[in-house]
């Protein structure tokens, strides 16, 4: 299962030992030099009993923080209060040693958390650590903006429960983080900044400003760019932006006339007047000759285009692969899966016998990391790996994409990247799939995949509105530019939980909830849905029999299969308008002399909307329903939705003479 990193919830433990008087973005002893009381190291406060200074084990200097547990029933944490200010980031570090780390969860690690003046816990940063045998490794994060009601704040070295063994910590840090004034989104083209005879003519640019850090505002600063030609960098073109009046612009940059080839294009952003550079940024554009047919490839409008026709991923994880089981799901609504087991070649046949396509994972070839095989200890074994993965079955019919992230952190970008880049070259007939739960920080992952997906699993802890803001989070940490295959929740959070007594404040989501989060992430912009997952409903949820949650799901899979006409169309709409609701996720498709209004409720509350319509249409249908729908002489359609209810309206005339 993707890890989903829960709060340590620990600022509540830090005693009066670790408080007072502390510099902004400073940790005071940080690498363990001075002794405290009772074992510890001063300013830290922990239980003695499992963290103490050893000061025969060092980083640098001549101490560390020292932790040894052999009982994954005990969880301990070793603390220290700092003082940050709000509106701000900060960046945490440390280097951290482990000797049989053992267990599964995060490792030996750090953290950030925060809270107002109550106790309340408000947010935190986590960050993977170190397992097995490791030497001294960094662990680096970043926090999210500071809110202004955080008043207490707290750097923490732990190992979660569940986990045993011997860590050290040395070299602590925290300080002020200056997010990068400039990001930028290769909008235009949208796939891997490839431009083919069939065009685009442009290169478009989004770029965003966050110049809180640098007390600037956007008519401070000027954007210039540079086309350069990679084989002689030659610069073939260039232009400046100075009336930068929003946070957001986009800059169109020409593309006709490019040769065959690779090109920068390069943006740099100027303070006005005072000749400063703030930030460079660089695109990587291709011009290709002709218009290369791809087995799949993502289209301008982010849907994959899977042997030369529109496809809607409709999917679900999978462990391994069985016969009996992948028959049984090849006679529902579904048309492909990501098995976490790498398939083989017998199992990816029987995938395509059954007109199943498979996302083949390739996301643990990391030297280093948690789920790395054995066999994967450096860069080069990663790229053989890799390698052999698409000599095997880059050209099998069953392949749709290639999985190359689950949720790694953005502190590895650049390798993330040079997957993506691996893939790209060795592969140019399948795109690249990641997931994160990061989904703040989607935009900062942005040149590590060609299709994103974020994991919203919110029942029953959480509203299940989370699935339509985090989608939309999604669609706009890539401002619009990518295609999205979001991963809704259909499983069980109590088959992640080993305490029994956990186990009972937890279930599976109802069909309502299940349903009304697949259809809140469609109106928010996905272009696919692969549900989590397939082995909890089937083989680990102990609470609702497996028949009974197939028949639930299949029931939702059934519905989205049939939108899909709607759901791949690129036809013009009208225009569509509605005020308020806050509970209301929408979209409007036109397929031929149909608009398609998709409407959906994500509360626990029913709820009636009013949308303004260009026309009265000659009938209004509501699918599911065999009588036409009243609209009102003012041209305006009332839609009432039930408690996280969902209504899929069918209008005729809005369209034509």
């Amino acid at each position: 299962m993707r890890r989903i990193v829960m709060p340590c919830f620990i600022i509540g433990l830090v005693t009066s030992a670790a408080a007072g008087e502390q510099p902004a973005g400073l940790v005071r002893n940080e690498g363990f030099e001075t002794a405290g009381d009772k074992g510890l190291p001063a300013n830290w406060s922990g239980p003695t009993n499992v963290y103490s200074r050893d000061a025969t084990v060092a980083h640098s200097g001549q101490a560390s923080l020292k932790f040894v547990n052999d009982n994954p029933e005990h969880y301990a944490l070793c603390s220290q209060r700092v003082e940050l200010e709000s509106g701000r980031m900060y960046e945490f570090s440390g280097w951290v040693k482990a000797k049989g780390i053992q267990g599964k969860d995060s490792g030996a690690t750090i953290c950030m958390e925060w809270q107002d003046t109550g106790g309340k816990y408000l947010g935190g940063s986590y960050v993977p650590g170190s397992v097995g045998e490791s030497d001294w490794t960094l662990i680096k994060g970043v926090t999210s903006r500071i809110p202004p009601e955080a008043k207490r704040f707290s750097l923490t070295c732990y190992v979660r429960k569940g986990m045993t063994g011997t860590a050290w910590w040395d070299d602590l840090r925290v300080e002020r983080y200056r997010e990068p004034p400039l990001a930028t989104v290769l909008r235009v083209p949208n796939y891997r900044g490839q431009i083919t005879d069939a065009g685009p003519k442009r290169i478009e640019i989004r770029c965003e400003l966050e110049l809180a850090d640098f007390d600037l505002t956007p008519k401070d600063v000027a954007i210039g760019w540079s086309v350069v030609r990679e084989k002689d960098k030659v610069e073939v073109s260039r232009g400046l932006k100075e009336d930068v009046a929003e946070a957001a612009t986009d800059l169109c940059i020409p593309a006709e006339g490019l040769v065959p080839g690779g090109y920068a294009v390069e943006l740099i952003l100027t303070q006005k007047g005072a000749g400063r550079t703030l930030a460079n940024r660089a695109h990587r554009v291709v011009r290709v000759a002709g218009a290369p047919k791809r087995i799949a490839t993502i289209d301008s409008y982010n849907r994959l285009i899977l042997n030369g026709e529109p496809f809607f991923p409709l999917g679900m994880y999978w462990s391994g692969i069985s016969k009996d089981e992948l028959e049984v799901y090849a006679k529902s609504g579904f048309n492909c899966l990501m098995p976490y087991g790498q398939p083989s070649k017998e199992q990816m046949d029987l995938a395509h016998s059954l007109g199943l396509k498979v996302i083949y994972t390739v996301k643990d070839i990391y030297s280093g990391t948690r789920w790395a095989p054995a066999s994967i200890k450096t860069e080069s074994d990663e790229l053989a790996h890799i390698k052999q993965k698409v000599e095997a079955f880059g050209k099998h019919p069953a392949l749709m994409a290639w999985y190359i992230n689950d949720e790694l952190p953005v502190s590895m970008i650049k390798r993330l990247a040079q997957h993506r880049q691996w893939l790209e070259d060795l592969d140019p007939d399948h795109p690249t799939w990641v997931v994160l739960y990061q989904v703040d920080q989607v935009r900062r992952y942005i040149e590590s995949f060609d299709v994103i997906g974020t994991d919203p699993y919110p029942i029953p802890k959480r509203p299940a509105s989370m699935a339509g803001d985090w989608t939309r989070k999604t669609v706009q940490g890539v401002a619009g530019a990518r295609a999205v295959w979001q991963v809704p929740q259909v499983f069980n959070w109590a088959d992640y939980k080993k305490d029994p007594k956990e186990q009972q404040e937890y279930r599976p989501p109802t069909f309502e909830e299940m349903r009304s989060m697949a259809w809140q992430c469609i109106a928010e912009g996905a272009n696919g849905l692969i549900f989590y997952s397939w082995f909890d409903i089937r083989h680990r949820d102990k609470v609702r029999p497996f028949e009974e949650s197939w028949g639930l799901v299949k029931r939702i899979a059934g519905e989205v299969k049939e939108m899909m006409p709607a759901l791949l169309s690129v036809e013009a709409t009208p225009e569509v308008k509605v005020e308020g609701a806050k509970w209301l996720h929408w979209t409007v498709r036109q397929v031929g002399a149909t608009t398609v209004l998709i409407t959906v409720n994500d509360g626990r509350e029913p709820g009636s909307v009013k949308f303004s319509l260009p026309r009265k249409p000659a009938k209004v249908v509501l699918r599911g329903s065999q009588e036409a729908v009243a609209v009102d002489g003012t041209n305006a359609l009332t839609v009432r939705l039930e408690p996280l209810g969902v209504g899929i309206y069918e209008l005729a005339g809005l369209v034509g003479k």
